[in-house]
């Protein structure tokens, strides 16, 4: 299966800190995970930025592995993300647009779990400074609509109400949305990973983080105990599974974990962060389609504590993928088109997406491209799709297994093709490579895809292609005046053509 893991990463001119950006460039570590755990069991994985030109061009592809958090700035458009897959049809990873919306808001995602007989600490949503408290101190002040810890620092815990008006005005200021107070259950921390799908759930072991802190700083998992290595709140929070549990309160926690994911609308996979106090659970959060680093994120950390590889943990949840859109998974062949001829001792290589980083890197190069229309695409990204979406037969061109060109046979009619090349690889020139690769497409065109002639074009100031194109066995039939554009000059275009009859009788070389 060709398969996308789609990833999304604020810009330069995301309002997110330097430090904040920290929990957002982990998403390519886990990109650069699921790619590896996918292609280990034979499947095609593609990573892919989300934009609009990427969501309406996924038809590309079989399923899609969703790692986006949001929509280029707007972390809040991630609902909106699943939404467009959605729309198209597409098997995808992760929970559903509600579910993504709903856990997205904390204060709307506890007023669920409390309509529904769900722990969770007391709270209160406060969308200005000034607002009478109904709760008691201490509390715990957080952005209503981050995740990662994003917002929560030691300082997030307010014993009055000098401590819980700065937070609050921080947050408004900062984060630009509401705060949610909520009551500080001074415990243990837990998570619970959830993975599966109706009668199949199944609650991975359970972890825990150890606070080994002074008595002074309260026990909170915020942003630098999370995400900043060198800090001493990181250093001195350790992550510990299975956790040291009475089987009273191993098995609540495990039914709250359904029970609250449940009434969310979570599926696929899921992490439910818990404080216990005296033996009693409370749901602090539940978190869709959440961290899957496969080094260091909990959700790994639990399933490897289950007996699970990280590569089946990848492959489990895009099975629950498939499951969901009624796929057998375990009867999807993976096919694969011939991918590869040999002609001219060069061998023509489908291009594929792993050729997208070197193809980019030729074309962007003013002086090997001088001569040739300019790509219009801007990013590996934009190549990418340009090359999925083509319906040219695109060929990486090797020699002895080494890269040195590109090949297009292109504007195929039935009758008529085009033929384009370049040799990319700078060794490689002034070596007579460029006929090898004409005379490779031209047979390649006319004798294997029974075309009638083959048509190609240089501009008359490039006199290398001029000399391999008449060598190779083409006619010039005609000129384009002033057609070329090129340093403020309009370059007059040769025409050629070339069929079967037009061949030399040694065209091909065994």
């Amino acid at each position: 299966m060709r398969i996308v893991v789609l990833y999304n990463l604020p810009d330069l001119n995301s309002a997110r800190s330097d430090l904040e950006m920290a929990a957002e460039l982990e998403v390519l570590e886990t990109v650069g995970g699921v790619k590896k755990s996918l292609e280990s069991i034979g499947h095609e994985a593609i990573p892919l930025k989300c934009c609009m030109e990427t969501l309406w061009n996924l038809h590309h592809f079989d399923a899609v592995f969703n790692l986006a958090e949001g929509f280029q700035n707007d972390i809040r458009a991630e609902p909106y993300v699943a939404g467009a897959l959605e729309l198209q049809g597409l098997p995808y990873t992760g929970s559903p647009p509600p579910a993504l919306e709903l856990c997205r808001n904390k204060y709307l995602s506890k007023l669920v779990l409390e309509r529904e007989g769900i722990k969770t600490p007391s709270f209160q949503l406060f969308k200005q400074v000034g607002d009478s408290l109904i709760l008691d101190f201490p509390v715990i002040v957080k952005p209503a609509l981050e995740d990662a810890s994003i917002g929560i620092t030691c300082r997030s815990l307010a014993t009055d109400l000098v401590e819980l008006n700065e937070n609050i005005c921080k947050i408004l200021k900062t984060y630009r949305q509401p705060a949610l107070v909520e009551e500080y259950i001074d415990g243990r921390e837990m998570n619970a990973a959830l993975i599966g799908e109706g009668k199949s759930v199944e609650v991975l072991p359970i972890s825990e983080i150890v606070f080994d802190l002074p008595e002074v700083l309260p026990r909170i998992l915020g942003f630098e105990a999370k995400w900043l290595e060198d800090s001493p709140l990181y250093q001195n929070t350790r992550p510990l599974c299975p956790a040291p549990l009475s089987p009273q309160l191993e098995y609540e926690i495990n039914e709250l974990t359904r029970k609250a994911c449940s009434a969310l609308g979570v599926q696929n996979y899921a992490r439910v962060d818990f404080r216990v106090r005296d033996e009693e659970a409370f749901v602090i959060e539940v978190n869709p389609n959440p961290c899957i680093n496969p080094i260091g994120s909990g959700f790994a950390r639990a399933a490897e504590a289950a007996g699970m590889s990280y590569s089946q943990l990848v492959q489990k949840i895009l099975n629950l993928s498939l499951s969901r859109q009624g796929w057998n998974h375990e009867e999807t062949k993976i096919v694969k088109a011939k991918e590869a001829f040999v002609l001219n001792s060069l061998t023509f290589k489908r291009a594929k997406a792993s050729d997208v980083p070197l193809l980019f890197r030729w074309f962007q190069d003013a002086k090997l491209t001088k001569y040739m229309e300019p790509t219009s695409s801007t990013s590996e990204d934009q190549l990418l799709l340009k090359i999925l979406d083509s319906k040219d037969e695109d060929f990486v061109v090797c020699k002895d297994n080494l890269p040195i060109g590109f090949a297009s046979l292109y504007n195929k009619n039935g009758c008529c093709g085009e033929i384009s090349y370049l040799i990319g690889n700078s060794d490689y020139r002034g070596k007579g490579l460029g006929k090898k690769m004409a005379k490779a497409l031209v047979t390649y065109g006319l004798e294997k895809k029974k075309l009638r002639s083959i048509f190609a074009s240089c501009t008359v100031e490039n006199l290398p292609s001029i000399k391999t194109l008449k060598e190779t066995g083409f006619k010039e039939i005609g000129i384009r005046r002033s057609y070329f554009p090129l340093e403020r000059r309009c370059l007059d275009e040769i025409l050629f053509d070339i069929n079967a009859k037009d061949l030399p009788t040694s065209q091909s070389e065994k």
